[in-house]
């Protein structure tokens, strides 16, 4: 005999007895009644008549919400990508920005040493550090590196000319710049020193086992020691040591031979030479200087 007896339906009603308990329903369970939510094994809320019941887990029952869901996570999450997308676009926009504003300063730079030196040529010029925008609204600029190549000197060339400004505070036009400190290099090839002088069958080599900035000059069966020096502010002279009188034919005017340093961009001067491998290499450097001396 059942729990409970059917009762008899009237017409039209309902039972006169509460429908039976739900076989499976753990301990903590509670009749779903008319109307009333109760709890079954899975933790889950049966749904009574015409309502739905949530979950321990945090579901509700026949699909209508998850677990941890809330109706505003879609909302929340559309609201992420859009703001990490507008940041991406900025951050493009802002390194473009940087970089053609940093091309023209250097176009500028270089434009301005060239005319203020006569170089053939605009020299390169490359501003270090990012971003330069931040750099270009404090008118202080950290580092600029240049360099240049084939600088006339008299009836030869520089080979090149590499220097590095410190310090750059430019104008409050934009049209010109002061430099705290700038030092650099040129370098005079051996091959271009020998073509300067009218030297023929002549070879030269560093020779640092004779002194500081010596070179050994070889010709045929005979040799010979040179001496390169700094001879004044903007002058370099080679002096030949022991040399053969009846050798002075092949070795054109390179005894004696003054090379005549040009003016150089940034107001750099000469300050010395060394011997290396290379060649000459003349050292040059100024302090508080400007791009237009």
């Amino acid at each position: 005999m059942s729990e409970y007896p059917e009762q008899p339906r009237p017409r039209g009603g309902w039972p006169i007895q509460p429908p039976r308990y739900t076989a499976g329903a753990g301990p903590d369970a509670a009749q779903a009644g008319y109307g009333q939510a109760g709890f079954g094994q899975a933790g889950y809320e049966q749904a009574g008549y015409g309502q739905a019941g949530y979950g321990a887990d945090g579901y509700v029952r026949n699909g209508r919400l998850r677990r941890g869901a809330t109706a505003r996570t879609p909302r929340r999450r559309r609201g992420w990508i859009a703001l990490v997308i507008t940041l991406a676009v900025l951050a493009v926009l802002f390194f473009v920005a940087d970089q053609v504003t940093r091309a023209y300063a250097q176009n500028m730079i270089a434009a301005k040493l060239q005319s203020s030196s006569g170089l053939a040529t605009k020299p390169q010029v490359s501003i270090e550090g990012f971003p330069f925008l931040t750099q270009l609204a404090a008118r202080d600029i950290g580092t600029i590196d240049i360099s240049a190549s084939n600088v006339p000197a008299g009836k030869l060339d520089i080979a090149s000319v590499k220097a590095k400004a410190t310090g750059v505070h430019l104008t409050s036009g934009f049209n010109g710049a002061t430099i705290d400190h700038i030092s650099g290099t040129g370098l005079i090839t051996f091959a271009d020193l020998l073509n300067a002088a009218g030297t023929h069958g002549v070879t030269i080599t560093a020779d640092p086992q004779a002194g500081p900035n010596s070179a050994k000059l070889s010709f045929g069966p005979l040799a010979a020691t040179a001496k390169v020096l700094q001879t004044g502010p903007s002058q370099i002279t080679v002096t030949i040591e022991k040399l053969p009188s009846f050798a002075a034919s092949l070795i054109g005017a390179l005894p004696g031979y003054t090379i005549n340093v040009p003016k150089l961009p940034a107001g750099l001067q000469l300050q010395g030479v060394a011997v290396t491998d290379q060649g000459v290499i003349v050292k040059v450097a100024a302090q508080h200087t400007s791009l237009s001396q």
